[in-house]
């Protein structure tokens, strides 16, 4: 298929369902968008609701929703959502055409009587898929704090969710690899979203408004990667005035200001930068001399209809290790994206959100003096247009379509064990289109779609997994009870350039599959229970098992420089989740296992990657014993990780240059001798972290103060043996902390 024709789908796509929906709309629909009454930002997953009509809707992302097909009358309308007081109207609806009806939420505070992880439950539990996870501002707060909060550390505590030590902030998804995870920031994909040795995410908490994640069977809409979906939606900012905040903690400073400029625009802008690199040391337990910033900036243009807006949107990161030994490399990565985003509604039943973005990603090794290291730089850069559409019919289903074309450059420049540069360029286009719908048969609900993976064209091998099915089954079995099911075929053309048994990868490089093997291929299949044991009490029971037909991973047998350094493989994951959650009055407890087996087979040769890890406990508690005090406890359990035994040295003649060097006599270098990979098995792990946060407020001044403690009872998880000493290295010991923050909310 010609890049021409790819091009013109978009515009059939749209002319015929504009066909449609003059057809459809015959009755009178109601429409408008939740928000905060304070802050004036958008509220997904709204629930709105027809009072005595079986009608309603929950809002999107965007905050938008759509009741279609209401007959003539006068009827009463509710908004509601977690945090917020319910709100009811009275409205006439006419004969034909729509009304606008917005809602303007007022927070209501935790301390009331409100069961806010009840309602989270069920505000899941009306979600057709198996294994999707909705966490706002008040959830990633919910975890206590690793020096700083973190979004990526927040979603740690999830079912399915590992992460390999306490130093990285990096993670792996039901025995999925990290590069198999795929990262959109307000639609934006983003590949690199670490700080220096992922330590920590590049995205600061507090610009972030919902996180959507999927932790198997995503819906048709994403694709390109294996294993899951981290969807960051971005804050407007504030819609009246302007509010300050800034705050300190051991590790960095940041100021964030957000405002209005008038009753149309808003806007926002936030910078972190790091402040004390003693604590990078209490991390790794060696000089590391890390620096990194990054900075977001976002301006929306909100119209006249409230639904439609528009974005400008930009953000950077930078980091540095730069090391004060000239035999040690120095180290650069960073970031930078700028997008334009447009919600609006077409017409009277189609919504149309569309992204167009420009991202890149860049890495440089500086090797100084080092004899042992070589110089080394790699770098992403993509352009990128999206466009989600939802069309709301008469009978209340839901159609969702759209198309995602990216064409990512990828740049790998190194020199080899010959001491030869050379250059590795490829361009790998992204290009996918998609429809599903939502719809009800009798009790049962049902999201079927399918993506079409057009990138698989481009590189000449057209299959079965061109065309991918997504379907999702819910049906209830019990008043609070559902039975879900989900099945999700995937598909990814790009890998990341690094050993799978580094501890932490400094050095990440993005290319695409080599066009002589095949392109990762995965199909996931999960069945699920959700519901509520009590008034108070949710629970969550998931079984799942993931097939890679086809993975690429690096050639541990290569001899010779003719040998290929990847080669397909297979592999499989499979396990049991379980979650519960209790909310009371002065108390919010969570609960999450995991138990799981990952595998990977090349040839006749089967082994567990570094990251399987067979029973995870998660326990997460907060008391708020005071109004203005929340008191946190985190306590982490898993078993060991596999790691590969170091059985003998042996002295390896390197004969470089046999004409110059004299190797006669020579005793060579030291080399390690590894045994069978991965059969041996680290301790078992846990942790407690506390976490305590008071709040006050001196008129429009408002501060909380928090003090944490990480590894309470201190105790020694190790992280690794140094096979050149045997020294064993333990990851954080007890490391308590404090952060202070202040706002101005005039």
């Amino acid at each position: 298929m010609q890049r021409e024709q790819i091009l013109r789908l978009p515009n059939v796509i749209l002319l015929t369902f504009a066909v449609v929906m003059a057809v459809s709309a015959q009755n009178a629909d109601i429409r408008g968008v939740v928000s905060d009454s304070a802050s004036g930002e958008r509220i997904p997953y709204a629930n709105v609701v027809m009072v005595g009509v079986n009608k309603g809707a929950a809002t999107n992302t965007a905050g938008f929703y759509l009741i279609p097909g209401l007959l003539p009358g006068a009827y009463e309308i509710a908004a509601s959502t977690v945090g917020y007081l319910r709100m009811k109207k009275n409205i006439l609806v006419p004969a034909q055409g729509s009304v606008t009806v917005n809602f303007a939420l007022i927070p209501q505070p935790v301390e009331l009587d409100e069961v806010v992880v009840t309602e989270q439950a069920k505000r899941e539990v009306q979600e057709i898929g198996t294994s999707v996870h909705v966490m706002t501002q008040q959830d990633l707060r919910f975890v206590p704090a690793t020096v700083q909060q973190d979004v990526f550390r927040s979603i740690q505590i999830l079912p399915g969710v590992v992460s390999a030590s306490d130093v990285s902030s990096q993670f792996y998804v039901r025995g999925g690899a990290a590069d198999q995870n795929l990262i959109l920031l307000d639609g934006i994909r983003i590949y690199s979203p670490y700080h220096a040795m992922g330590i920590f995410s590049i995205f600061d908490s507090d610009i972030i408004n919902t996180t959507e994640v999927y932790t198997g069977a995503f819906p048709a809409g994403y694709g390109g990667r294996l294993s899951s979906v981290v969807n960051l939606t971005t804050k407007d900012g504030t819609s009246s005035g302007v509010n300050v905040r800034s705050n300190i903690n051991f590790l960095s400073t940041k100021v964030q200001i957000d405002g209005a400029g008038s009753e149309h625009v808003r806007w926002i802008f936030n910078g972190r930068k790091s402040i004390f690199t003693d604590t990078f040391r209490r991390f790794f337990q060696q000089d590391v001399p890390i620096k990194f910033f990054d900075a977001f900036g976002k301006v929306t243009y909100i119209g006249d209809e409230s639904h439609t807006r528009f974005s400008v949107i930009s953000f950077m990161s930078g980091d540095e290790l730069r090391s004060g030994k000239v035999t040690e490399p120095d180290y650069t990565w960073s970031n930078a994206a700028v997008g334009g985003k447009l919600t609006t509604l077409f017409g009277d039943r189609l919504f149309v959100n569309t992204m167009v973005s420009f991202t890149t990603f860049k890495t440089h090794r500086d090797p100084k003096e080092s004899k042992v290291i070589p110089p080394a730089s790699t770098s992403v850069q993509e352009f990128s247009l999206r466009t989600d559409m939802t069309f709301y019919s008469s009978s209340q289903e839901l159609y969702f379509f759209g198309f995602d074309f990216s064409f990512p450059r990828l740049q790998y420049t190194f020199v080899n064990s010959n001491g030869v540069a050379r250059d590795v360029s490829t361009t790998s286009p992204e290009i996918s289109l998609w429809g599903r719908s939502q719809m009800s048969l009798g009790e049962a609900r049902i999201d079927a779609g399918v993506h079409a993976d057009l990138a698989t064209l481009s590189r000449g091998k057209a299959d079965l997994s061109l065309f991918q099915p997504r379907i999702h089954l819910s049906y209830p079995i019990l008043p609070s009870w559902k039975a879900k099911a989900s099945y999700g075929r995937f598909s990814q053309h790009v890998i990341t350039i690094n050993n799978e048994d580094d501890l932490i990868s400094i050095f990440d490089a993005w290319m695409a599959v080599p066009e002589n093997l095949e392109s990762q291929k995965a199909d996931h299949y999960v069945v699920g229970l959700e519901g509520n044991l009590m008034a108070e009490l949710s629970a969550n029971l998931q079984a799942y098992y993931k097939r890679y037909s086809s993975l690429v991973i690096y050639n541990r047998e290569k001899l010779i420089a003719h040998d290929p350094d990847y080669l397909n493989a297979k592999g499989s994951a499979y396990g049991a989740e379980a979650l519960l959650r209790l909310g009371l009055r002065w108390l919010d407890a969570y609960a999450a296992y995991t138990l799981s087996w990952v595998s990977i087979t090349q040839g006749s040769f089967t082994y567990p990657p570094r990251y399987d890890r067979r029973h995870t406990l998660k326990l997460l508690t907060t008391v708020r014993p005071f109004n203005n005090l929340d008191v946190s406890l985190r306590w982490d359990f898993g078993t060991g990780f596999p790691y590969t035994t170091t059985i003998g040295f042996y002295d390896r003649l390197r004969l470089r240059d046999i004409f110059e060097s004299g190797y006669v006599g020579e005793i060579g270098v030291p080399y390690v001798r590894l045994g069978e990979k991965n059969v041996q098995r680290l301790p078992i792990y846990h942790r407690l972290d506390v976490s305590l946060s008071y709040r006050l407020a001196f008129g429009p001044i408002h501060s909380t103060l928090g003090a944490h403690v990480i590894n309470v009872y201190d105790r020694r998880n190790i992280f690794y043996f140094d096979r050149k000493t045997g020294r064993r290295i333990d990851m954080l010991r007890v490391y308590p902390t404090i952060t202070l923050q202040l706002e101005y909310l005039p």
